[in-house]
């Protein structure tokens, strides 16, 4: 398969990804107690997410590539814990998606709250450094100003919707107002980002199999 080719299915990959990860969280219950645990929805909701990750770990390394010589090391080292961080979450899934429903049924003391919520306390612990993953990933794309600076920007402001969850209690988002939770928003932005740098390298590599069009990716700055 031709390296173009490869690279096209990268951004297709990462612009199929936003709507599946949509769509997952509009199935997702309206919490992570144990009543929520052991809804229906529950374990496919998760198993939506994880296809829409694995999507993005297909995509990734496309959108590095596309970026890579002027990335510089920044967007190597971004790349690369950007990388362990959508590891992180395949786990957090699959475990959210079958772990986690039969322990609120055989020992609901150990979810909710519990020391078994997020899976394994060591792997837990590396979730808030592998999050500086999706702002510097952002910030390399900006930089490098190969992609839409936009799709860049995105990410970087993606972690900010995070930042209420320091500061205000997440009840508040039971129910229908589940949709804007912090996290489920900086998880739509993070993706919508990845979907815009996806769709401008699909673009540009179908435009290369037409001769004499233009191929040009890189948009001006805001």
């Amino acid at each position: 398969m031709a390296h173009s080719t490869l690279v096209r299915l990268s951004g297709l990959a990462l612009v199929l990804a936003f709507p599946i990860q949509v769509i997952g969280f509009l199935l997702h219950p309206p919490g992570e107690e144990v009543a929520s645990v052991l809804q229906p929805a529950y374990g496919p909701a998760h198993m939506i997410l994880f296809v829409s990750w694995v999507l993005v770990v297909l995509g990734l390394p496309g959108l590095y590539a596309a970026q890579a010589p002027r990335a510089g090391k920044t967007g190597l080292a971004a790349f690369a814990l950007l990388m362990l961080a959508t590891a992180y979450h395949l786990y957090l899934l699959l475990y959210e998606a079958f772990a986690t429903p039969l322990l609120a049924k055989l020992a609901p003391e150990l979810i909710g709250d519990g020391p078994l919520a997020h899976g394994v306390g060591t792997l837990a612990m590396l979730a808030g450094p592998l999050l500086l993953a999706f702002p510097l990933f952002g910030i390399a794309t900006v930089r490098a100003g190969v992609l839409p600076r936009w799709s860049g920007w995105i990410q970087v402001v993606s972690l900010l919707a995070f930042l209420p969850v320091l500061f205000i209690d997440l009840t508040v988002f039971d129910g229908p107002l589940a949709v804007v939770e912090p996290i489920r928003v900086m998880y739509y932005a993070l993706f919508l980002g990845y979907a815009g740098g996806g769709y401008a390298i699909w673009r540009q590599h179908g435009r290369e199999r037409v001769p004499g069009s233009a191929v040009v990716v890189s948009q001006p700055a805001a």
